[in-house]
């Protein structure tokens, strides 16, 4: 099976592909994050004080399950996706490829977070991140759903997700803002944007439409 077809004078890429390489990239984000928790060094914890260090480490636990959860999200949302995708174009492609760098940039602010604490600066880096996922997510659900013969199934759920879209940067943006006066603040309103995306009503709604949408094209 051919990896790239030319249609006319459009370029399309094999799904099964560009699936298992988006895959690859959300998995090694989400695996990197680990990385930002480091062991206790010479005499900065002992068998004696290892629950009161453990304890100190709160703000990092809560950077670590606000990204986790985020990029956890963030897969889903692609996969809905492209489920009913039938095609790749290469305006898809290089949207998503944005989109995949930006989220493989996502464990450096996390580790700079985990070792410095939640510094206004690093928050609003975060902060400033996820706005331009939120951004290129827009834009590659849309160069979908331009794509001939995809106004089905896959503009159903794009049209479930409009609301969604235009939360995500909104919100960020506030915490982007809100960072310079409370960066805890800031971070949870990323964690708060993360669990609503996980609220099951939200999820099922967005599947339902797909659903839909999938059904009107038959």
């Amino acid at each position: 099976m051919q990896s790239t077809a030319f249609v006319g004078r459009e370029i399309r890429i094999s799904k099964g592909r560009f699936e298992a390489f988006s895959d690859g990239v959300f998995a090694i984000a989400i695996t990197l994050l680990v990385l930002g928790f480091q062991a206790p060094k010479g005499n900065e914890a002992t068998a004696a004080t290892m629950g009161s260090w453990l304890l100190r480490l709160w703000p990092q636990y809560i950077v670590y399950a606000a990204t986790f959860v985020t990029i956890g999200i963030m897969w889903f949302n692609h996969y809905a996706l492209f489920h009913h995708a039938r095609h790749i174009s290469y305006g898809a492609l290089v949207a998503n490829l944005a989109l995949l760098m930006l989220i493989a940039f996502l464990p450096f602010p996390t580790l700079l977070l985990g070792q410095f604490g939640l510094v206004s600066t690093l928050l609003f880096l975060y902060s400033l991140l996820m706005v331009l996922i939120s951004v290129c997510y827009g834009a590659l659900y849309y160069v979908v759903m331009l794509q001939p013969g995809e106004q089905g199934s896959v503009g159903g759920f794009i049209r479930s997700r409009s609301a969604w879209n235009t939360l995500g940067p909104v919100v960020y943006a506030i915490a982007m803002a809100v960072s310079f006066v409370s960066p805890l603040a800031a971070l949870l309103l990323i964690l708060a944007m993360a669990v609503f995306y996980m609220l099951p009503m939200t999820v099922a709604s967005a599947l339902a439409a797909g659903a839909r949408g999938s059904t009107e094209e038959q």
